[in-house]
Parts: C-alpha cells; sequence; structure tokens
C-alpha cells in the first residue's frame, strides 16, 4: 500500500496521544515550531492552539494537506505547509522547537537518520530545541500498539475502528525481528454493512536506535540535553519503553 492511499485512513490508524502532553510543554508563547513528519495531523492540531507559528512537513502531499486543515480549527499558530524530504529539508528560516514525532525516524536507516537529524537540525534557532522520539522496542510490548515482544511470526488483531458511513477499519500485524530492525507487516480490511469491501497489506521496516547513537548523532553546533525513557520524563533505561531525546541549539 503507498504511502498516499494510507492517508485516506492514516487519522484513523495513528490516534496514539500518550506524547500530547509531553510535545506541548516544550512550546515556549512565541514559539516557532516545525512538525517533520507530520502525517495527517495528529499533533499538529493541539500544536498550533499553543505555538505562534507552525510549520507542518511530510513527504506526501496529501498528508500535509490534511495536516493544515486539522489545525486550522482553533489555531493559534500561523500556519505553513512544505512537502519535503527530512534528509534534504532546506526550508529558508529557522525554528524555536523542531520535532520529529513517534518512531518517524526510524524508518530510516542509522546513516540516513543520520543526515535527517542534521538538516532538521540545521534549521534551529541559537538556543531552540529539537526533539526525537524513537521506540526502544524493550519491555513486553504494547508501545508502540503494533509492537508485542512476545508475538514474532503471530499475525494478531490490533484493533477495530469507524471511519464513517457505515464502514469499519480493521488492522492486524506481524512482526519479524532482524539483526539490526523489525520489520513490521500490516494488513488492513474495511467492511461495510457486514461486507468486506477493501482490503490490502504493507509492509514497515523500522530500525533499532541506542543512547550511543542518538548521543553521537547530535547535529553540528547542538548537543543532548536531556534523554528521557517516556513521557513522564524518567530516566532512560535499559528496559524503558522510549527513546525521547531533546537537543539544543549553542546560543
Amino acid at each position: 500500500m503507498s504511502y498516499s492511499r494510507r492517508a485516506e485512513v492514516y487519522e484513523v490508524e495513528y490516534v496514539e496521544d500518550r506524547d500530547r502532553e509531553f510535545v506541548l510543554s516544550l512550546i515556549g508563547g512565541n514559539a516557532r515550531v516545525v512538525e517533520i513528519p507530520c502525517g495527517a495531523g495528529r499533533l499538529s492540531r493541539w500544536i498550533a492552539g499553543e505555538a505562534a507559528e507552525l510549520t507542518v512537513v511530510d513527504l506526501e502531499p496529501k498528508m500535509v494537506a490534511r495536516a493544515l486543515e486539522r489545525a486550522r480549527r482553533g489555531a493559534r499558530a500561523r500556519l505553513d505547509g512544505r512537502v519535503a524530504d527530512m534528509r534534504k529539508l532546506d526550508l529558508g528560516r529557522e525554528f524555536d522547537l523542531a520535532l520529529i514525532p513517534r518512531e518517524a525516524l526510524q524508518l530510516l536507516a542509522p546513516a540516513d537518520g543520520a543526515r535527517a537529524l542534521a538538516a532538521v537540525g540545521s534549521h534551529v534557532a541559537p538556543g531552540g530545541l529539537m526533539f526525537v522520539d524513537l521506540a526502544t522496542f524493550a519491555g513486553a510490548g504494547g508501545d508502540p500498539d503494533y509492537y508485542d515482544a512476545a508475538a514474532d511470526g503471530v499475525w494478531r488483531e490490533n484493533w477495530t475502528r469507524r471511519l464513517g458511513a457505515g464502514a469499519e477499519l480493521t488492522r492486524r500485524s506481524q512482526q519479524t525481528r532482524e539483526r539490526d530492525a523489525i520489520l513490521f507487516e500490516l494488513d488492513y480490511r474495511i467492511r461495510r454493512d457486514g461486507c468486506e469491501t477493501d482490503s490490502w497489506r504493507s509492509r514497515m521496516r523500522l530500525f533499532r536506535y541506542d543512547r550511543e547513537w542518538v548521543e553521537a548523532a547530535a547535529p553540528r553546533g547542538m548537543s543532548p540535553t536531556a534523554i528521557f525513557g517516556g513521557y513522564d520524563k524518567t530516566d532512560f533505561s535499559a528496559i524503558a519503553p522510549r527513546l525521547l531525546a531533546l537537543y539544543r541549539k549553542c546560543g
């Protein structure tokens, strides 16, 4: 399934909000924020109510359009949308806060991840922050919702959710551990009035990142100021479900 087609169901598929309060706590009253990738605006709609300016960026034009549409509802921020690759980001301006949300960086192998951090970090103003949110795939699972440490090679149903107009979307997932990544296969079924009307599968490889990489990959002129293991700002440990890195640009 193409990323373009996923845009049609993305906001139903990704409703995660465990990170929302953490992200909003990073935004100052007059902050200029860039979110990359923005997806269908899961976070954008909340950020737009807090920031002075918000630029949403994604590879997929449909995602950018939807994120802007959702962000406009009750927005305080001045909004902008761009279609771009985070590895080659060149917006020609600086921000007080750059966000790379949940597992987005892990779609890239570490070498490309370092390029993305450098490109995004170059847009952070002196004294500003860059936030990178990574899954560790440690512990029993459940974060992210398609991961279960005990379910390698087993198809399992994640959820069934309403799409509207009498339709429902069901997603199943299967994971396979690789040397430096986890391959996820995702199976989607749409039913309307009790009948299956559409189905497809997609694959997603998420690379593992560790604390050593996070520290070594700090972009030029930036340094990691905090590394947390969860959205409650607990210290990072080997069994923490998240690897949350905050980098600050030297003033």
